[in-house]
């Protein structure tokens, strides 16, 4: 959804209709901003979807780079490599009993094989690359996931943990994060408002019922300007 609104925001800058340009112009410095931010958050989500895997970045990428999609793939795949390597490393110690960043917990004792944990970790170290690539090559190489309206990714990635263990690990993080730079202040404000200490002190349920009531009654009178101060959030409070 977002590639699409990328792609129709560069069309409409190049319209005959010079309003619509113009619009579309200082909407795409806006949006802008954000792709840089997040694209290839988006696109690292949309490979660890099995209905999407890479073919979807590529296909996208080739119409909203044109020329230069393949050094923008290749970003892309380089960050997912990388966050595959973060992932294996730690999850490779977990399994060894080394230590994390962080856990400085005494050994309780010392043989052979404490003496062989700085070997593990080098034979670890200097085969990752090999193992990684491989790991990754055979999920994405493997057939795309047929679409359907009832697809629930993170269930088909529980169920695939024990092929994919690693994978299956970012897949939770990455997919269960909440895509949004809104903060609370813009969530619960009006036009140019911010919520000040009494907004702050109200309940959430509160909250949203004077959202949802201010929302009703401008829908009711017709009134499309979110920032209209004849039902702003602080008169409903008042």
């Amino acid at each position: 959804m977002i590639c699409d609104i990328h792609i129709q925001l560069s069309d409409w800058c190049t319209s005959s209709d010079s309003f619509l340009s113009s619009v579309s112009l200082k909407t795409k410095a806006r949006f802008d901003t954000y792709w840089s931010k997040c694209s290839t958050d988006l696109a690292v989500a949309a490979i660890l979807d099995p209905r999407f895997k890479m073919k979807l970045v590529e296909y996208y990428y080739s119409q909203i780079y044109g020329s230069t999609a393949l050094d923008h793939i290749k970003e892309v795949s380089d960050a997912v490599k990388e966050l595959f390597n973060a992932y294996s490393i730690c999850s490779t110690m977990v399994d060894q009993g080394l230590s994390l960043p962080g856990n400085s917990l005494p050994s309780t004792s010392y043989d052979a094989r404490d003496r062989l944990k700085g070997f593990d970790k080098f034979l670890h170290e200097t085969s990752q690359s090999q193992r990684i690539a491989s790991d990754l090559d055979k999920y994405l190489e493997e057939p795309i996931f047929p679409r359907s309206s009832d697809f629930n990714i993170l269930n088909w990635w529980k169920v695939h943990m024990p092929r994919y263990p690693i994978l299956s690990m970012m897949a939770r993080d990455v997919l269960g994060t909440p895509m949004s730079t809104l903060t609370q202040q813009l969530a619960f404000s009006t036009g140019e408002r911010l919520l000040d200490p009494t907004h702050v002190s109200l309940n959430s349920d509160t909250r949203q019922a004077l959202i949802c009531t201010q929302d009703w009654l401008r829908n009711e009178l017709g009134d499309l300007n979110p920032s209209s101060s004849h039902f702003a959030l602080p008169l409903i409070i008042e």
